[in-house]
C-alpha cells in the first residue's frame, strides 16, 4: 500500500501493429516515447475503459486495450505510472505526425525518454509479435482477436433476445481473473463477464442460483459455459458499501445467511455447475503443504513473509489442526461459500438484495464468507458501538436453528482465521498456478497468511 494516494497518474500505451512486429513511438524530450496522458483521477490498474477513452480523445485511434503490463511508483514525485499494451481496431489509422513504427531491431538502437520502458515493450514483441505458441495460461482477453469475438457474441445474443443497443459495446475491465464489457441497451446497461477456467463455473452456478432463489440472485441474460462468458441484466438499487444505514448492512447479511442456508438441500445442483468441494478435512489436509512452500510467501519482498512469520505459522500448525476439528464438530453443514464477499458485492434494490460476483466461490464451511466482510468493519462505521459483533449477529440469527447460540459464536469466531487459511490455500492451490503473469495476484498468498496470524494472535 502507499503512504498516501499519488498526486498524478501517467498512462502509456503501447500501441502495436502485431501482423509488421511494430509499435508506434512518439518523439520527446529525452528520447522517443509511447503514447500517454495524464489525469488526476485515480483508478485501479485493473480499469481499461478509460485508456480507450484517453487514446481516442488524444490520437483519434479506436484500440483495445489488453491489459495492464507494468506499474511503476515514483516517490519522490509521487507519480504512478501505468504502462498497458493495446490493439488497434482500424489498420488505416495514420499516427501523430513525427510518429515512428519501430520494430524489435530498431527499438534497442534508438533512446527512449523512460529507459525503464524498454523491457516491457520488448515483452510485447514476446507476446504479440512472435510466432510462437501461447501458454494454456494466458486469459483469452490478453490475445488478439478476443475482443471482436466477445463484442459479436454480445450483439448477437442481444439481438436473438430483442433487446436492442443504444450504443457501442464498452470494455471495462481487464486482469487475469476476468474480463467485463457493458452494452447500453434499450433496458439499461447489459454487463458481459468472462471468467478463465479456474472460475468457469460461475455462469452455470449463477445461472443455477437465479433459479432457486430470483429475489436474490439476478438470472443471467445467456450463458455460455465452455468459454466462461455471461450476459447479465442491471441490476436496480445501489451498492451496500454506498450505504450508511447500519440496520441495511444487518438486513443484508441475515439475507445472505437465508441463501446459504437454503443453498445446503441443493448441494447436488451446485456441483453440477461445477462448484468445486473444499472441505474442512480438505483444508486439514493442505496446511503443511502451504507452510513448506517457502517460495509462495515471497521471501525478501516488503510485502511478502519475514523468517519469522514463517516460524510462527510452523510453530501453529498443531493449532490449526485442533481448530479444524473442534470447527467440524459442530456440525454446520457445509453450503455455498462466496469467496469474495464485502459490501461492494451487494445491491440494495427496492425489493431486497442481489448478491454478485461467485467466481471464487467453493462448497465449504459458510462462515468463511465473512472474513472479508468483517475484516476492517470498524473503519467504515467508526460511530457504531461493537460493530463488528452486531453485524455478526445479524448473520448467525438465521442460523440459530442449527447450533444453540453460545456454540454458534463460538464455532464463528473459530472459523475467521480458519478462512484466512481457505484462502491463502486456495491462492496457492488453484489461482497462482494459473496466472500466467504472477505479480497481478501473488501478494495475495502472504497477505492472508498475515492475517490469519493476527486473527490467531
Amino acid at each position: 500500500m502507499l503512504d498516501q494516494p499519488p498526486l498524478s497518474y501517467e498512462y502509456h500505451v503501447i500501441l502495436g501493429r502485431p501482423a509488421r512486429a511494430e509499435v508506434l513511438l512518439l518523439p520527446g524530450e529525452g528520447g522517443w516515447r509511447l503514447p500517454n496522458f495524464f489525469t488526476a483521477e485515480r483508478r485501479s490498474w485493473q480499469d481499461v475503459g478509460h485508456v480507450n477513452w484517453a487514446i481516442a480523445d488524444r490520437y483519434a485511434a479506436t484500440v483495445d486495450t489488453l491489459r495492464c503490463a507494468a506499474i511503476d511508483y515514483e516517490r519522490e514525485s509521487e507519480l504512478l505510472s501505468k504502462v498497458y499494451a493495446a490493439a488497434l481496431r482500424d489498420p488505416a489509422w495514420c499516427p501523430p505526425e513525427g510518429a515512428i513504427w519501430a520494430g524489435r531491431a530498431e527499438l534497442s538502437a534508438i533512446p527512449l525518454a523512460l529507459p525503464r520502458q524498454r523491457d516491457v515493450i520488448a515483452e510485447w514483441f514476446d507476446w504479440y509479435a512472435e510466432r510462437v505458441p501461447t501458454p494454456a495460461s494466458r486469459a483469452p482477453w490478453y490475445k488478439l482477436g478476443w475482443h471482436a469475438r466477445a463484442d459479436a457474441w454480445v450483439r448477437t445474443t442481444l439481438e436473438s433476445l430483442g433487446i436492442a443497443l443504444i450504443g457501442p459495446v464498452e470494455h471495462l475491465r481487464s486482469w487475469q481473473r476476468s474480463a467485463t464489457l457493458r452494452a447500453p441497451t434499450e433496458r439499461g446497461d447489459v454487463s458481459f463477464k468472462a471468467v478463465p477456467a479456474m472460475f468457469g463455473h460461475e455462469p452455470a452456478l449463477t445461472a443455477a442460483l437465479a433459479a432457486s432463489d430470483p429475489a436474490r440472485i439476478a438470472a443471467p441474460l445467456a450463458i455460455d459455459p465452455a468459454r466462461g462468458w455471461m450476459l447479465t441484466p442491471a441490476v436496480p438499487g445501489h451498492s451496500l458499501d454506498e450505504q450508511p444505514e447500519i440496520e441495511l448492512w444487518e438486513a443484508a447479511l441475515r439475507s445472505f445467511a437465508e441463501l446459504q442456508i437454503a443453498s445446503v438441500a441443493r448441494l447436488a445442483d451446485l456441483r453440477a455447475a461445477g462448484v468445486p468441494d473444499r472441505p474442512l478435512s480438505q483444508l486439514a489436509a493442505q496446511i503443511g503443504p502451504l507452510i513448506a512452500d517457502v517460495a509462495a510467501t515471497l521471501p525478501g519482498r516488503p510485502a511478502g513473509l519475514s523468517d519469522e512469520h514463517r516460524a510462527a505459522l510452523a510453530d501453529l500448525a498443531p493449532r490449526f489442526y485442533e481448530m479444524c476439528a473442534e470447527l467440524e464438530r459442530y456440525g454446520l453443514p457445509p453450503t455455498i461459500e462466496h469467496g469474495d464477499f464485502w459490501a461492494g458485492q451487494i445491491i440494495a434494490g427496492p425489493n431486497g438484495f442481489t448478491f454478485l460476483d461467485w467466481s471464487d466461490s467453493s462448497i465449504s464451511h459458510p462462515f468463511f464468507s465473512l472474513l472479508l466482510f468483517l475484516i476492517e468493519i470498524e473503519d467504515h462505521f467508526p460511530k457504531v458501538p461493537s460493530v463488528r459483533e452486531r453485524l455478526r449477529d445479524a448473520y448467525l440469527d438465521p442460523w440459530a436453528t442449527h447450533v444453540p447460540r453460545p456454540q454458534l459464536e463460538r464455532a464463528f469466531e473459530l472459523a475467521q482465521p480458519l478462512a484466512a487459511l481457505h484462502h491463502a490455500i486456495t491462492y496457492q492451490q488453484v489461482v497462482l498456478p494459473n496466472m500466467e503473469v504472477a505479480w497481478e495476484m501473488e501478494l495475495m498468498l502472504p497477505f492472508y497468511l498475515k492475517m490469519l496470524l493476527r486473527l490467531t494472535a
